[in-house]
């Protein structure tokens, strides 16, 4: 049985792609919605466009043909933008993710001791992602697949991680090396937290586990 499972695996994500790029039965909109943005912008419009598309119907059944049915566009208008639907997605995903770390800047930059900016941007990460259609997308699915769950704490996202707290390491005195495991750490804290939410704890409660449990382990 276990020989079988990437097997079903790829088939599936084969179906996925299929099924999102099938052609959208509906009459596409007047172009851009009648709004024709300069080149620059067009990008940005289509990013946000599909962030909408993720959003209402899901990372699987978003593909090139309903962006751009929705932005009232060719599909080779997308390509032109984007090379293909996981650049597409990516880019959406990048760009969800980058808002994350800046409002989790904004946010702990009110809170003085490295560990009280650990345990409020842990808790606003959980409450972002839980909140953000497009955010939830990328991690409510891993729940369910391992598979998945090996980018998270892949160096791409430990480095991504070290951007959105680089006001938490600076305030530690943390060299490269100790930087590194805490974002790590901190990393496998919020995907056992996603992953394995019993018991449930209200925010405070939480709020008092991770200065219990989190704060010690990171060192201060």
């Amino acid at each position: 049985m276990r020989g079988g499972a990437p097997n079903r695996r790829q088939a599936r994500s084969e179906n996925m792609t299929r099924n999102a790029e099938r052609e959208p039965r509906s009459k596409p909109r007047e172009a851009w919605d009648g709004d024709r943005p300069e080149p620059a912008a067009a990008r940005e419009r289509l990013l946000e466009v599909a962030a909408l598309c993720i959003a209402r119907n899901g990372i699987p059944a978003t593909g090139i043909a309903h962006v751009a049915h929705e932005a009232g566009v060719s599909r080779p208008t997308v390509y032109r933008y984007f090379k293909d639907r996981e650049e597409l997605i990516r880019s959406v995903l990048l760009q969800a993710g980058l808002r994350l770390a800046n409002d989790i800047q904004e946010h702990i930059r009110v809170y003085d001791d490295p560990g009280g900016k650990v345990v409020e941007a842990t808790l606003f990460t959980l409450r972002a992602i839980r909140e953000n259609a497009v955010l939830r997308e990328v991690w409510q699915p891993a729940i369910f697949d391992a598979y998945l769950l090996q980018g998270f704490t892949q160096p791409a996202s430990i480095m991504f991680t070290r951007v959105a707290l680089s006001e938490i390491i600076e305030s530690t005195g943390w060299d490269e090396d100790e930087a590194t495991e805490a974002m790590e750490f901190m990393l496998r804290m919020i995907l056992s937290l996603l992953a394995a939410p019993e018991p449930v704890r209200s925010e405070n409660e939480l709020r008092d586990f991770l200065g219990r449990r989190l704060v010690p382990a990171l060192g201060l």
